[in-house]
């Protein structure tokens, strides 16, 4: 299990969270590989780097990069993470949860509920590994396999007769596959052909006008007029599934 510690006091990190996070892995039964950041920048570009994490525990007052600012970033660069805030404010708690988070543990609570909570979200991210899909793509000359869950992709484009798929910060051309297969393959997984050349996957739309839609990232996407009833009525369906979820 890879997690991360974002926490600017580095001593409570390593005298408290540390350890209760060791010992919380070890109840759980999972071998725990643990990374520890003193600022949310240095957690973000880590991951921009392409160091993933399945569970990540963020403090939310830090200089520089905030614990929710962070967050905010993780979400779009690797939505399968398990989020976990630790923080010395409790009222904070309502204002946490637009990032999905998993827990929210605060400091002044004893070991024994902290080492609880923190075994119950290790044995929830084992429990719920993701479904991943494989993509032949092209770099120049050689070809290599992507390993993706539908939730990490973007959206899938065609310029110039060539396909590409972008996940939130990444482009990555794909060989021997056609735009019109990829709109059929993913209909049933949440994405949408909004106009000729671009898939999107609706949960990372962030807003729709009469002309384009915003993704998550910023990335714009230009909308077909002919399809934006439709759209509008599967990002409704979406919304509506996710209601039910909760």
């Amino acid at each position: 299990m890879r997690i991360a510690i974002c926490d600017d006091n580095e001593l409570y990190i390593r005298e408290k969270l540390r350890p209760l996070t060791e010992r919380a892995a070890a109840e759980a039964n999972c071998s725990a590989e643990i990374t520890m950041f003193t600022d949310g920048g240095s957690l973000v570009g880590a991951v921009e780097r392409g160091q993933g994490f399945d569970v990540v525990l963020l403090d939310i007052d830090m200089p520089g990069t905030n614990g929710k600012a962070a967050a905010e970033k993780l979400r779009v660069l690797d939505p399968n993470f398990f989020l976990v805030f630790v923080t010395s404010y409790r009222a904070e708690v309502f204002n946490t949860i637009p990032y999905r988070i998993n827990a929210f543990i605060p400091k002044d609570s004893g070991d024994g509920a902290v080492t609880a909570e923190l075994k119950r979200v290790l044995s929830d991210r084992m429990a719920r590994r993701p479904e991943y899909i494989l993509f032949d793509a092209v770099n120049g000359a050689e070809r290599s396999v992507l390993r993706l869950t539908a939730d990490e992709i973007f959206c899938f484009c065609c310029v110039r007769r060539k396909v590409y798929l972008k996940t939130g910060n990444r482009v990555y051309e794909l060989c021997s596959v056609r735009i019109s297969e990829l709109a059929r393959r993913f209909a049933d997984k949440g994405f949408f052909e909004v106009c000729r050349g671009y898939v999107v996957n609706i949960s990372k739309i962030r807003s729709v006008n009469s002309i384009d839609l915003e993704l998550d990232n910023g990335e714009l996407i230009p909308l077909s007029r002919r399809r934006a009833r439709a759209l509008l009525g599967r990002i409704s369906d979406y919304v509506t599934e996710r209601a039910n979820e909760c």
